[in-house]
């Protein structure tokens, strides 16, 4: 066993699962039953994908198909040291009806990642500069009433910062499940400076994304472990040790950085941290205090 406690606020292994057809007990995802076994805690955040070729009603359908396939080769494994929690990732299954959160909530949902790409019911993605719809912005009041926590990773500026307004009057938070800085790589699918200010006011989180073309501005082929902790250090620079988690992005993602083979190597960037004398606490924050914090406090 590692003696590291993980935390990790997205993946598609649940999708990419029921997708294969294989079970948790496999070899051929980035995260597996093997993978979690060697750590002393693993909590990790299962994305339900709603991906866009698929109608807002074929997408609500098929939620549940994989929310099935979860219960039975991932929820099973559940105890004191694997803990899965269940999301949303693209709000169009929704389909303008707000009582399909309500069912998502009794499902185990805890969080929704509002838009994937382009427009939905919900708003505009990072690639439009489309806010909220008015739905939108009537789903997120209610997500905030429900205990569902809004995530602004793949959102437009416009929709984030209007995320931002909705919680500060709510006295809620935001989380980013898997999201970089804009500052380290210029792409929309990352947040600004001031974007990350803005959800540290919320008492927000957000996830490093291991996927190389957040990572890197040059050449996406040398993202890597190094990359990595440049984008964690601009995020401690902006204040960001007690916002800061891992949001790999694992089984999401067609490349991973070079060093980094799925969730057996985080001890990699464990041992990378140490020996530029990141402290033991620093380095528990990171790995899994923060998040587990955040989830304590707001579902």
């Amino acid at each position: 066993m590692i003696i590291i406690k993980i935390f990790d606020t997205h993946c598609d292994t649940a999708y990419y699962m029921h997708e294969a057809g294989i079970g948790f007990d496999n070899s051929n995802t980035h995260l597996s039953k093997q993978d979690v076994d060697k750590y002393e805690v693993y909590e990790q955040m299962f994305a339900v994908w709603s991906h866009p070729k698929r109608s807002a009603e074929e997408c609500w359908k098929h939620f549940f198909d994989v929310k099935k396939h979860y219960d039975k080769e991932i929820l099973t494994y559940k105890n004191e040291r694997f803990i899965p929690h269940l999301t949303v990732e693209g709000g169009s299954l929704l389909n303008n009806d707000l009582s399909r959160l309500d069912v998502l909530k009794n499902s185990g949902v805890e969080i929704m990642t509002l838009v994937w790409r382009d427009e939905c019911c919900m708003g505009g993605a990072h690639n439009t500069n489309k806010g909220l719809t008015d739905f939108g912005k009537s789903a997120v009041e209610k997500m905030f009433e429900l205990g569902i926590i809004p995530d602004i990773s793949h959102a437009s500026d416009k929709m984030a910062y209007e995320v931002f307004e909705l919680a500060d009057r709510y006295g809620k938070s935001v989380i980013a499940t898997h999201s970089n800085l804009r500052k380290i790589r210029n792409h929309t699918r990352n947040m600004t400076d001031d974007m990350f200010l803005c959800l540290m006011k919320t008492g927000g989180l957000s996830g490093i994304n291991y996927c190389c073309d957040f990572l890197e501005d040059t050449d996406i082929k040398k993202a890597d472990i190094t990359s990595i902790i440049r984008h964690l250090e601009h995020y401690l620079e902006l204040g960001g040790e007690h916002n800061v988690c891992l949001g790999c992005d694992f089984d999401g993602i067609d490349e991973l950085p070079l060093g980094i083979d799925g969730a057996d190597s985080h001890f990699k960037l464990y041992e990378e941290l140490k020996k530029i004398n990141y402290s033991d606490s620093l380095i528990e924050n990171i790995f899994y205090n923060n998040a587990h914090k955040f989830f304590e406090s707001n579902i």
